[in-house]
């Protein structure tokens, strides 16, 4: 025993040694090739180590958000590697299944028909690896989307791992915040292009996240009593203003009221609501005082209040900007070609030489020839309406947007009913912050902002985490207990038997 100890000590050794030889060698005669292949490696070593607890990393890449090569990020690099290991694992017979076809698969289903529909009577060929509009690129992103939604429903892990995807998704958002920024300031000076009127993406992304973070663990009524979360609690709202987006404002309030909402109730809900006017008010008389910052100014300019003009104007001109895309898409037969089923994802390439065309006929603010700017009209054309509900229409038509929103909201129910039966549980926190992009999208996407491909995206994984729960929480395999929302704002009642 001793002996081939001794041996493995020396091969572990020889193997070091030899890796780190190459690697010096490598990085002197190529870097950027030496790093992605060490990257790789370990990505691989990671993914074997983890074995069926590869879904983590999915939820850790996910999270990250990382630009990689060619249009690609992190998330579709999480998804191929959970789907081939999935696989795999299944071959070897050791991973835990349990299969279940009810409403919700009944949905990816119908959202699968739509999506094919547009694709078949509009085919844009089968390149995956060219620009992120061009060619069928779209369609493979959406059927990875799909796969890892449709695994991750049938998967039964550990109820404990759960916790721990809580905690990789707020790691990766805080690892991957600040490497997308550099990349994305990278890019854009590249082009000679600067980050757009001020307004700070990262910032507000952050503060989302920990608004989430702050919901899922106690009342945000609760929060004002401890110094920590007090604080927490007033970067979440101070970032999101600070981002300089409206709809990342409009995004926190929904996260605030929908955690006032499961932790004391709808009347509640409906008091933060008040309180939160009577602070934008007080923020406009601070405003008369000492001036909020432009970007601040501008994310609340939606509210009336004693903002700057200019501030209000740039927020007015740019919905402006908006609206006569939605307009022009809507109400005539110039960009959408069949508005009752849709033209499909991407853009095909006649579409593509005509927005070169049009990119090289003059500055964006430029008029083209629908009377639009070329800008608006190069949006246009990539499908880019800044408008959840316009977008779908361009791309699975009337039909599939209405199928959407039914599909949106039939999911956020079956995800409520899973938090009241998580309510006085040690699996309330993380169950609440996993949910809660899907809780608030039927409103986000509607009313604030939204793609069709992300909402799709956000919905197959949505469903495949709730199963994913169903099939895993303790609590699903117990005696049923009813669960109700308290009334007051007091003290919350345990679930007998749960706790």
């Amino acid at each position: 025993m001793v002996e081939s100890k001794s041996i493995q000590g020396v091969l572990i050794v020889i193997a070091i040694t030899v890796m780190a030889a190459w690697l010096g060698v490598a990085v002197v005669t190529n870097q950027t090739e030496t790093l992605l292949k060490v990257a790789g490696g370990t990505i691989l070593a990671i993914s074997l180590f983890l074995g069926r607890r590869i879904w983590l990393l999915l939820v850790f890449f996910m999270a990250l958000n990382i630009p990689l090569l060619r249009g690609f990020n992190t998330t579709e690099l999480g998804q191929g590697l959970f789907i081939g290991f999935s696989i795999l694992l299944f071959l070897l017979r050791r991973l835990r299944l349990k299969t279940n076809f009810g409403e919700l698969e009944v949905w990816m289903l119908i959202m699968v028909a739509c999506i094919l529909q547009a694709y078949l009577r509009n085919p844009v060929g089968l390149n995956v690896l060219g620009g992120s509009s061009v060619g069928a690129r779209p369609y493979f992103v959406t059927a990875l989307a799909l796969l890892t939604g449709w695994i991750l429903s049938v998967l039964v892990v550990p109820s404990n791992e759960i916790k721990w995807a809580m905690r990789l998704t707020i790691l990766g958002t805080f690892v991957g915040l600040p490497i997308s920024e550099v990349r994305t300031r990278a890019g854009l000076a590249a082009l000679g292009t600067e980050v757009g009127e001020g307004r700070v993406a990262w910032l507000g992304a952050t503060a989302q996240i920990c608004l989430r973070w702050l919901v899922s663990k106690l009342s945000p009524f609760k929060a004002l009593l401890n110094p920590l979360t007090l604080l927490v609690l007033l970067f979440g709202i101070a970032g999101s203003a600070a981002s300089g987006y409206r709809n990342v404002v409009a995004a926190s309030g929904l996260i605030l009221v929908m955690g006032v909402y499961y932790h004391h109730g709808a009347a509640a809900s409906v008091f933060s609501m008040v309180a939160a006017m009577l602070c934008i008010a007080m923020l406009a008389v601070v405003n008369v005082v000492s001036p909020l910052p432009g970007t601040m100014q501008r994310a609340l300019s939606a509210f009336p209040g004693t903002w700057e003009e200019r501030y209000v104007e740039d927020a007015s001109s740019s919905t402006e900007w908006r609206v006569e895309m939605w307009k022009s898409a809507l109400f005539t037969d110039h960009w959408i070609k069949n508005k009752l089923l849709g033209d499909g994802l991407g853009m095909t390439r006649e579409e593509l030489m005509r927005m070169q065309s049009l990119s090289a006929g003059g500055g964006d603010f430029a008029r083209g020839t629908s009377g639009l700017t070329i800008q608006q009209e190069n949006m246009m054309i990539t499908g880019g309406y800044h408008s959840g509900p316009v977008q779908t229409v361009r791309t699975v038509g009337y039909v599939g947007l209405a199928f959407l929103l039914v599909a949106m909201v039939r999911v956020a129910v079956h995800m409520h009913r899973l938090i009241l039966r998580a309510r006085g549980t040690e699996w309330f926190p993380a169950t609440l912050f996993l949910l809660a992009p899907n809780l608030v999208l039927p409103i986000q996407f509607t009313l604030v902002f939204g793609e069709f491909d992300a909402a799709c995206k956000l919905l197959f994984f949505g469903i495949g985490l709730t199963r994913l729960m169903q099939n895993s929480l303790p609590i699903f395999h117990s005696a049923p207990v009813a669960a109700r929302i308290e009334p007051s704002l007091g003290h919350r009642r345990k679930q007998p038997g749960l706790a």
